[in-house]
């Protein structure tokens, strides 16, 4: 039972007092309450991820804070972790922590400053495209199944590059791959992407476009937003596939694309067959091919086999027809003149000549010598076939290997690049002192500049 406590005064009462568990729920209610919803803007600090997946931070301006608490269920929907120094804008409901007596805000949505006002004019710029009918599926252009010229609109420094000729030469070496660099982040970015866009439209002969760069924030990706860049995507006159972030990325060229992939790499899958695969279903089919022909082969032969054991033999049709015409002859050697006999023997020479003419055992060899023939022009027909093939193959691939970029380095280049992992293309850009990386060949070097001249040699 709670403990009473007298009021001293005329009017002196007796009080009922609360336990702390009953103040701390009341003024949870009241907050609950009086905060149901609410918006706040601050900085994160002190952020902490448990082992069950709950989000634990602190939002503070330059005057206060407050504890923050993003459930599991509640953040797995949102694009983006958080972390210290970060400015968000959260919405939430504000509640007490009755075990501590410290309120807090149950963040239900969180957002990158700035982010609402980005979303708006997207959300409003999709609904307007949409209208439109650029996002309709029967807009949608099919992908070449054997491309041979692929070309790709990303920038020539970044990671996604890299990661599309990874998967283009493992999977489809054949093809050539057609570069059109641009910025794929900032200010210039959205006028970098249309020209390279209408490059590749208008000078380059891609039979697919890839429109790819890694992932980032809603900011880092806006250039992908521009409705200019959406329209010349919808327009194109090649198939376009984008891989612009991320699985959970979304920009506005993804939706009037031909086809949308969660990552660069995902996309260059997309464009290419796989050659491997390929190359066994093109050695099953020959294997296939082979067995089925020798089958008819086979076939064809006990057919003839089947007409020889069921046709006549002609020596005894001969010796039969023989004794009749001779048993002929003698009735006519007593019962005819000379010159009936003659005609006969004439009749007699003509039949002979064309049981021969006739005769199965000819026809069996004529049938086998076609056969022969067939089984050679069929062996021809495929060696030419696979020779054909395997030289396309080795040309393609030749092709291939003499525009890679990797060759370059072969011949005995290297490529400098500062700590930071930019392309050194001057000697100012660094001073004594300073460490390098210098990728060759094979392998790469990590130095430190001793000397530097900007004097230019040969």
């Amino acid at each position: 039972m709670p403990q009473s406590f007298f009021q001293a005064g005329d009017d002196s009462k007796l009080t009922a007092s609360l336990s702390v568990s009953q103040l701390n729920g009341k003024a949870k209610a009241l907050l609950e309450q009086g905060l149901a919803q609410v918006w706040v803007e601050g900085e994160v600090s002190n952020f902490m991820a448990s082992a069950v997946g709950h989000w634990y931070f602190t939002l503070k301006d330059a005057r206060a804070q407050v504890s923050c608490v993003m459930f599991a269920g509640r953040n797995q929907l949102a694009l983006h972790q958080p972390k210290n120094g970060d400015q968000l804008q959260l919405r939430g409901q504000v509640s007490l922590y009755e075990g501590r007596g410290q309120y807090q805000l149950l963040v239900q949505e969180l957002r990158l400053s700035g982010e609402g006002d980005l979303l708006a004019r997207l959300e409003a710029l999709k609904k307007k495209l949409q209208a439109e009918g650029l996002f309709n599926p029967e807009h949608k252009r099919s992908l070449p199944a054997f491309p041979q010229r692929i070309g790709v609109v990303t920038s020539e420094q970044g990671a996604a590059l890299r990661d599309i000729l990874q998967v283009l030469k493992r999977r489809w070496p054949l093809a050539e791959v057609l570069l059109y660099p641009a910025q794929v982040q900032g200010a210039e970015a959205p006028a970098a992407l249309r020209r390279a866009l209408a490059q590749a439209q208008y000078h380059g002969q891609p039979q697919v476009l890839l429109l790819a760069r890694g992932g980032g924030s809603l900011e880092d990706l806006q250039a992908f937003n521009d409705e200019t860049l959406a329209r010349m995507v919808a327009a194109s006159g090649m198939p376009v596939v984008t891989g612009v972030g991320h699985e959970t990325d979304f920009s506005l060229v993804d939706f009037v694309s031909d086809l949308r992939a969660p990552t660069p790499s995902a996309a260059a899958e997309a464009v290419s067959p796989d050659a491997e695969t390929l190359m066994e279903q093109l050695n099953s089919l020959s294997g296939r091919f082979s067995h089925a022909m020798a089958s008819y082969l086979r076939r064809e032969q006990q057919h003839l086999d089947s007409l020889s054991l069921r046709a006549a033999n002609p020596q005894r049709v001969l010796e039969a027809r023989t004794q009749t015409l001779t048993r002929l002859y003698q009735r006519l050697i007593a019962q005819q003149p000379q010159r009936r006999l003659e005609q006969i023997r004439l009749q007699l020479t003509g039949l002979q000549g064309r049981l021969q003419a006739t005769s199965p055992q000819r026809q069996v060899a004529r049938h086998q010598q076609r056969l022969a023939e067939l089984k050679q022009r069929t062996a021809r027909a495929c060696e030419q076939s696979l020779s054909h093939r395997q030289e396309k193959l080795q040309n393609l691939a030749t092709r291939l290997q003499a525009i890679s970029p990797l060759q370059t380095l072969a011949r005995g280049y290297a490529l400098a690049r500062n700590q930071e992992g930019q392309v050194l293309r001057s000697a100012e850009e660094v001073g004594p002192g300073d460490r390098i990386q210098v990728q060759l060949a094979t392998g790469e070097l990590d130095c430190r500049v001793q000397h530097s001249s900007t004097q230019r040699t040969g």
